[in-house]
């Protein structure tokens, strides 16, 4: 049976990644189908970011108003080389410096749009997380 795919936010605390990120994600249908991974949300904010990245199956990153810990979990998140969708306000912009770590770097207008190309995101690599659910199959033996 399939699953859906862990999906990890990396983004600044200094934004207001309730309403930018957290709520238009939250309000897709398509995304439900999914786990979607917060770091700042109640159920993982006592948990390692580190850890965190390790389980999920691809990455969105919101580029809008960098910190030192946004830093450090985008170091992570390309240390990882998991599947990476890089955001950022059309409005505001982006440090120069990310577009060549990231390469692809697609702006935004609105919530409508965020939405929408996380969830094609997803779409797009939807197979990951079967891919990797059947490599943590052990097969000890069968049965005849």
């Amino acid at each position: 049976m399939a699953r859906g795919l862990s999906i990890y936010f990396i983004h600044s605390s200094k934004c207001d990644y309730n309403n930018l990120i957290y709520l238009p994600v939250l309000r897709s249908n398509i995304l439900s189908h999914h786990t979607l991974m917060f770091s700042r949300s109640e159920e993982n904010k006592d948990k390692y970011y580190k850890d965190m990245i390790a389980n999920c199956d691809v990455i969105v990153v919101e580029l809008t108003e960098p910190d030192v810990g946004f830093n450090m979990e985008l170091k992570e998140a390309l240390i990882s080389r998991k599947p990476i969708l890089a955001l950022a306000q059309k409005a505001i912009g982006y440090d120069p410096k990310y577009q060549k770590l990231l390469k692809n770097v697609i702006a935004y207008n609105n919530e409508a749009d965020f939405r929408y190309y996380v969830e094609t995101f997803a779409e797009t690599y939807k197979g990951v997380a079967n891919k990797r659910a059947e490599e943590n199959v052990v097969v000890l033996g069968m049965i005849e």
